[in-house]
């Protein structure tokens, strides 16, 4: 009787434990397919999934609950998105602080961004993630959560404090062993969002632009598109005309590509509309406002539903129809929830309809307090501290670059175009602006004094004056992207000196160096200008050759083998005879990327070692 009972728990505890375990497994998967590519059936993936969430521990609900929230915040069902972050913030909230508790309190600020796009809304939970992601030990989650925090200083007055955020989230990241393409982006985002703020616009152009760009590569087409309509916003208020049309045209492209965001004509229409207005073309405006407010059910972001009414308003008062823009100001008012901090935008609303009431006066006077209002928000804008921070933070952001992205070259971007942000002296026009001129003058001649010495230590190994690693990859996977784009031939050489070992063991590591500098110049004049050479490890470095054949490779491989091992080194008394080893890969249809031929490249290195050294393999002859 006994041994039935024992069996019966037994049973029971393994049957518990496998379908904890199989919830479990089910839930890993649904993460990892949501991550590597968010299904456009994400809800019905979710519901069809074979969950039971008695069986869930409580944080492994609240990760559930975190998928549904993502899922319903895809299809901008945004009540139900933040319904599903509740719930997962009770499951585990009075546990132990974890990466799904701040996690979860962002996505859940970033639904109420959509929602409302009020600061005072939504940051409230970005707020309460930061406290809680000090206190957690997770750096590349307290660098995404400072990030998303400096969207909350959103005054001109506070823009500073949001760069210090910035600056920490910067710091933090260095520290990681590499950066992925969404912080980046986001960093990128955030600068741009705060320098709009600072009266920067060309700046944030620059920063969004960035940040498509680095979207772009993982076709990320939402968040391409979102800032496409940031660029939009930073050439309005600079009046770049040109670069705002270029923007349209591309959200109108993507919008066609991605059928799936409903929302995305809306917002073409919307931004289309907003240029015709600065551009006079009125007529144009009313037809693009129209058609966005035609499109206002397909997105529930309300801000800026109401404010495609305004924007309506103000072409109808442009064509004369006076009664159509009281109408669109008259729903424009309607929404009591609209940011409170966009008074200028109410102010407006407030004129058109005065104006419609023949109030002309009260009319008058409410456009004149809009521009009283803009005159000492420009005064704030021009403060110093927070000009300084701008300046500062652009500084950091450029090493920021140049410490974690491959070395990239985009210093040169990042310097500062002070002297050509006439938009400027066009706003501010205040009599501070000597003062302003003068940091920024100082800023530029600096960063031009250094720019030289800055490049040169990114791009360049300190031994031997040619391309480092991180430069060496960078410029020959562009090498590589254009020679597949002109259907040309590229080889690969990887070599290295052979027996480099015994050299230092025997004369010491200043005769090494002496040793890997010589060989260097020896083989640099046996290349040709297009021709790229870098050192990408101790005595290991990597040539690059475009628009070569194999067979041309192979020549110009026996001639620096011969170069080397034909004529001994001399270092003061100290003669020595080297030879080194080459391994060679051609560009072809199952290796179409530098990593994948420099691994060709290391195996038929790794050949000529095995065969006997001071010998040319290649690749395809390690078979």
């Amino acid at each position: 009787m006994h041994k039935k009972i024992i069996i019966a728990i037994t049973c029971s505890v393994f049957m518990a434990l496998f379908s904890s375990a199989h919830a479990n497994t089910t839930l890993l998967q649904l993460e990892t397919k949501f991550k590597d590519n968010f299904p456009e059936t994400a809800l019905s993936t979710l519901n069809n999934a074979d969950i039971a969430e008695d069986e869930l521990t409580a944080s492994e609900r609240a990760r559930l609950y975190f998928l549904y929230g993502q899922a319903y915040e895809k299809a901008r069902q945004l009540e139900l998105a933040i319904e599903s972050y509740d719930k997962g913030i009770a499951e585990v909230e009075s546990l132990p602080i974890s990466d799904i508790l701040i996690d979860s309190y962002l996505e859940r600020s970033f639904a109420a961004y959509l929602q409302t796009n009020d600061p005072a809304a939504y940051c409230v939970d970005r707020r309460k993630a930061l406290e809680y992601a000090r206190q957690h030990d997770n750096q590349e989650l307290l660098a995404k959560t400072l990030t998303q925090n400096a969207y909350c200083y959103y005054t001109a007055t506070t823009v500073n404090e949001g760069i210090a955020l910035l600056d920490e989230a910067m710091v933090i990241v260095d520290k990681g062993e590499q950066l992925d393409v969404h912080r980046k982006a986001v960093i990128y985002n955030a600068t741009g969002s705060l320098y709009r703020i600072a009266g920067l616009h060309k700046r944030a152009y620059d920063n969004f632009n960035k940040a498509y760009e680095t979207w772009k590569t993982v076709d990320d087409k939402e968040d391409m598109f979102n800032m496409q309509h940031n660029m939009i916003s930073s050439a309005i208020k600079s009046g770049d005309w040109d670069n705002a049309k270029v923007n349209i045209a591309a959200q109108f492209t993507l919008a066609e590509q991605a059928p799936e965001f409903k929302d995305f004509y809306f917002f073409a229409y919307l931004n289309a509309g907003r240029v015709a207005l600065g551009t006079f073309d009125y007529s144009l405006a009313v037809s693009h406002l129209e058609q966005a407010v035609a499109f206002k059910d397909t997105t529930q972001e309300r801000y800026f539903v109401t404010s495609s009414h305004l924007f309506l308003a103000l072409a109808y008062m442009r064509t004369g129809e006076v009664d159509k823009a009281a109408n669109m100001a008259a729903i424009f008012k309607q929404d009591t929830r609209f940011p409170a901090n966009m008074t200028s935008m109410a102010l407006t609303a407030d004129a058109i309809l005065a104006f419609d009431n023949r109030d002309y006066l009260s009319s008058v006077n409410t456009l004149l307090k809009i521009i009283d209002e803009e005159r000492e928000q420009n005064k704030i804008i021009i403060n110093n501290k927070v000009i300084e921070a701008a300046l500062d933070h652009n500084a950091k952001l450029a090493e920021f670059e140049n410490m974690l992205l491959a070395n990239k070259l985009e210093l040169k971007e990042l310097s500062l175009k002070a002297a050509t942000d006439k938009e400027r002296i066009s706003e501010l026009k205040l009599s501070i602006y000597f003062l302003v001129a003068v940091v920024l003058l100082a800023a530029i001649i600096f960063l031009l004094h250094s720019r030289k010495v800055f490049m040169g230590r990114a791009q360049t190994d300190y031994l031997t004056g040619i391309a480092n690693r991180g430069y060496t990859f960078v410029a020959g996977d562009k090498i590589l992207e254009k020679a597949i784009k002109k259907q040309q031939s590229v080889s690969v050489i990887i070599f290295d000196i052979d027996n480099f070992k015994s050299i230092n063991d025997q004369y010491g590591h200043h005769v090494g160096d002496l040793t890997i500098q010589a060989t260097t110049k020896r083989i640099q004049r046996l290349l040709k200008e297009q021709d790229l050479i870098g050192r990408i490890g101790g005595e290991e470095f990597l040539i690059i050759l475009p628009d070569t054949s194999g067979e041309e490779a192979a020549a110009i491989s026996e001639r620096i083998r011969s170069a080397v091992a034909s004529q001994p080194f001399q270092f003061d008394e100290i003669k020595l005879e080297l030879t080194i080893s080459l391994g060679i890969a051609v560009l072809h249809e199952q290796a179409t990327t530098l990593s994948e031929l420099v691994i060709e490249a290391d195996q038929a290195l790794y050949k000529a070692k095995f065969s006997g050294k001071n010998k040319v393999y290649l690749a395809w002859q390690r078979a």
